[in-house]
């Protein structure tokens, strides 16, 4: 890389990531978006789709003979999905949707194997409190009250589900996408979420790999500081069963370069591959990082001690922090579920501003398919087959800023070319 290359990578650090592009995909958090309509062909449309039909049905009956789940199940309900925003991941590594209602949906982690349904388990939420004894909470996502409803009030249903939709603003423009929280939930508080994976062209390494950036930059608008918690909740889970199965595990990341997070150890069911997926964060100056390794979804089991996730909630709104002695991760009982979280506090000073960053990222390097064979995802050309490994690896190297060709290196030239490949994506 040239001095003059440099310094126009260097150039582009300083991109307000709180401000979106002038032209993007825009929504509204309370846009109730376009309903799909069960039967919108018309007689001639459907006519010319008949030989399809007829072929689609022959496969399903074939494919469903031989105890194979078919491309696709024409008696399978579909969910109206008219809420969808950019979705994070790579070329091959699968995809996680995400809302542009904030929350995240339709898992497709396996080949043609999908999940439409929201996990809930899965938020990012804020904690504000100033002097005075001033606090404001929210789960920073509005599914809808039928999405809501029948949700455990003695787990995620004790979370604060209070999000004014009208204040927050979606941006889409991908890979990347920016959600604004403008008051939320602090009337004098701006929280910018800027979504982005690694798709970049030209480039068939990092664009494989499976992971996003989550960047929150928070701007405060009042006249005394405020102490802002940033949490980053994640269910042990791909969507479906498997969730309830039983024997799911989460653990510690190894903390270093001020990069802390943990895993999530997913087993799967009905012969899938297992999953490990990481969240994490990274401590600054200003940035003080904390996780909970482990919380029940469900109430406390008689006799037991286990950590919920209304447990959870409490403890980081009351404390905006999670204790520092590690809590035992026992297995998922079948029946039941849990998950971990991250969570991130800094104080913004009045009229100042503060950036946050997490990490998301999974890895499955096995592909099977129905066929029988099975293949190594391409990012283990690079990472290995290591599961647990290399979600660390990815979600740590994804926020330092070192993904690069030279064995993840600390170089200051390999660092300067990811940011460049990420950040000429604002132009």
């Amino acid at each position: 890389m040239g001095s003059s290359e440099s310094e126009r990578t260097e150039a582009h650090l300083h991109v307000d990531c709180s401000q979106p592009p002038a032209r993007t995909w825009q929504r509204k958090f309370d846009d109730e978006g376009k309903k799909v309509a069960t039967f919108s062909m018309s007689m001639n449309d459907l006519m010319t789709m008949v030989p399809f039909i007829a072929k689609m049905l022959r496969l399903y009956v074939q494919e469903s003979a031989k105890g194979q789940a078919s491309v696709y199940d024409p008696f399978r309900k579909w969910m109206d999905n008219c809420y969808r925003g950019v979705p994070l991941g790579a070329l091959g590594s699968g995809s996680i949707g995400r809302s542009y209602r904030g929350y995240f949906q339709h898992f497709q982690i396996f080949p043609r194997m999908f999940e439409e349904k929201p996990i809930l388990a899965n938020q990012f939420s804020a904690f504000v409190s100033r002097p005075g004894g001033k606090s404001y909470s929210t789960v920073l996502s509005a599914p809808k009250a039928d999405v809501l409803k029948g949700i455990d009030r003695a787990g995620i249903g004790s979370w604060d589900w209070k999000l004014k939709e009208k204040n927050c603003t979606y941006n889409g423009l991908f890979p990347r996408s920016w959600t604004v929280y403008d008051g939320e939930p602090d009337p004098e508080i701006k929280i910018t979420c800027r979504q982005i994976s690694p798709f970049i062209p030209h480039n068939y390494k990092e664009s494989s790999f499976p992971v996003a950036v989550f960047t929150f930059t928070v701007q405060n608008s009042g006249s005394t500081p405020a102490d802002v918690t940033l949490l980053f909740t994640w269910a042990n889970s791909v969507g479906g069963k498997s969730e309830l199965t039983g024997n799911h595990t989460n653990s510690r990341m190894r903390a270093r370069d001020g990069v802390h997070g943990v895993l999530l150890h997913h087993r799967t069911a009905d012969g899938h591959p297992p999953v490990t997926f990481a969240i994490a964060s990274q401590e600054t100056g200003g940035v003080r990082v904390t996780c909970c390794p482990s919380f029940a979804m469900g109430p406390s089991v008689p006799g037991g001690e286990q950590f919920t996730a209304k447990d959870m909630w409490e403890e980081a709104k009351n404390r905006g922090a999670f204790g520092g002695a590690p809590r035992a991760s026992a297995s998922s009982r079948p029946g039941s579920s849990i998950g971990a979280a991250v969570a991130a506090a800094t104080t913004v000073p009045a009229g100042g501003m503060r950036a946050v960053s997490f990490a998301l990222s999974w890895s499955c390097p096995e592909v099977k398919f129905p066929a029988g064979r099975t293949y190594h995802r391409r990012y283990t050309k690079f990472l290995g087959l290591d599961r647990d490994a290399a979600a660390e690896q990815l979600a740590h190297d994804a926020l330092l800023g070192e993904i690069s060709k030279d064995h993840w290196s600390v170089k200051t030239s390999a660092r300067l070319r990811f940011l460049k490949a990420f950040l000429c994506l604002h132009e």
